[in-house]
């Protein structure tokens, strides 16, 4: 039976257009959890009282050896 782990971070959407094409934080996130072995799980956008959000947490998980 295999365990995992899960960790959660939040990501910052300042400065993010409809027309952006890139998302450098989320990206340079994305490679950095990848080399200490974390997998993409999900990607949540919670919404305000409006819709509007101004982040996105972004959830990993990896195996635990048992």
């Amino acid at each position: 039976m295999k365990k995992y782990e899960y960790k959660t971070i939040r990501v910052s959407m300042k400065g993010w257009g409809f027309k952006s094409r890139s998302i450098p934080d989320l990206e340079e996130t994305l490679n950095e959890e990848g080399k200490e072995g974390w997998r993409l799980c999900e990607i949540v956008q919670p919404s305000g009282a409006f819709g509007e959000s101004t982040a996105v947490i972004v959830v990993f998980e990896k195996i635990i050896e048992v």
